[in-house]
């Protein structure tokens, strides 16, 4: 089962430190971490204006996370950074477009 990442201290050194892999219109940050899971969180853009959209951008993003995280190798931190465009996708390019990055780490 995948895991957020809460700690504010994580949080700030995953983006200080962390390597970036784009394709429009998600951008993952990641960072090793010491565990045998992956911890993830959720961020989108700051231009999505309501909390609906902002809510509906991160439960897809969840949904495709929990449906393909056996494929993906353990032990990162990872931040999901997902611009408005994301609400035009259908599942499956979301799907593509997520795997395709998280596989490029």
């Amino acid at each position: 089962m995948e895991e957020t990442l809460k700690s504010r201290k994580e949080i700030q050194s995953l983006f200080k430190a962390g390597k970036r892999v784009s394709r429009f219109p998600i951008v993952l940050v990641y960072l090793p971490n010491s565990l045998s899971k992956n911890r993830f969180l959720y961020c989108p853009e700051r231009t999505v204006k309501t909390a609906v959209q902002r809510n509906r951008i991160k439960r897809k993003l969840r949904s495709v996370i929990h449906e393909e995280e056996k494929n993906f190798l353990k032990g990162f931190d990872i931040a999901i950074l997902a611009k408005k465009e994301i609400l035009d996708l259908n599942h499956g390019e979301l799907v593509k477009i997520l795997v395709s990055l998280i596989n490029r780490i």
